[in-house]
């Protein structure tokens, strides 16, 4: 692949998901990780990119891109992977033994799911994949909050487990999402957002699991500001301007 044919391949990249890491190119491209970095250095100084730690993102229309593409389970086990299992990993340092936690659906509260230590917690889940990755689990009492299922994201949601929700105590919750803008932390279906906002609203501690990949977007349902999150869990490395955008808000936790 001539150089001009590549370069062309990193800006639809960016344009579809606003940050990519040098190796996502790399291993989409059929390239060396070298190659792909004297690409994005010649591009960022043409002022058509904007160089992050570890890739790039695109330095037009990221502050207000708007999602148009909701991701499948499977498709986004593969995107940022590297980066969600070192949230992951700082995620779990928040878990208190013998407290009760809600961990929502995505690709990196599974990885937390996977990682719990082994000590005695109540977990309250509307993901199908969370629950069957510890129902072995004989230190944890599981809470499979049921409703009606959506298989594109393995997730209960619906009235029988808002209401579900309702009558619960929870100590912490772990939710992710798919955008963050201006504050709003958004996500691609109203019925998933609307579980995630009672989740938060019934947690004592509130906290977001998001690579900085979802820093200048939005999606579809605004379900929460990030003013009203004790922290955002991101991972090491994180741009200067990513980190200082959240901070307005909250903390920033890596």
């Amino acid at each position: 692949m001539i150089k001009a044919e590549r370069q062309d391949k990193v800006r639809q990249l960016l344009e579809e998901q606003g940050t990519v890491s040098v190796k996502e190119i790399s291993d989409a491209l059929g390239v060396s990780d070298m190659t792909i970095r004297r690409d994005l250095e010649e591009l960022a100084s043409l002022g058509e990119i904007e160089r992050v730690h570890g890739g790039a993102r695109s330095a037009q229309g990221r502050p207000h891109a708007m999602l148009r593409h909701e991701y499948s389970h499977s498709e986004k086990r593969t995107k940022h992977a590297e980066e969600k299992l070192q949230i992951a990993r700082r995620a779990v340092e928040l878990i208190e033994e013998g407290s009760t936690i809600f961990l929502g659906t995505g690709t990196t509260v599974e990885q937390m799911a996977s990682m719990l230590p082994a000590f005695r917690l109540r977990i309250v889940t509307n993901s199908l994949s969370v629950f069957n990755l510890l129902e072995e689990r004989e230190d944890c009492e599981l809470c499979l909050v049921g409703g009606m299922y959506r298989r594109r994201t393995a997730a209960f949601v619906g009235p029988t487990a808002e209401d579900t929700l309702r009558a619960l105590g929870i100590d912490a919750a772990f939710i992710g999402a798919n955008g963050i803008l201006d504050g709003d932390v958004s996500t691609s279906n109203m019925d998933e957002g609307r579980i995630q906002q009672l989740a938060f609203s019934k947690a004592d501690s509130r906290y977001l699991i998001a690579d900085s990949s979802k820093i200048g977007k939005r999606d579809f349902y605004t379900f929460c500001r990030l003013d009203s999150l004790d922290a955002v869990v991101c991972e090491p490395g994180i741009a200067d301007g990513d980190r200082a955008a959240i901070e307005e808000h909250t903390q920033v936790i890596c």
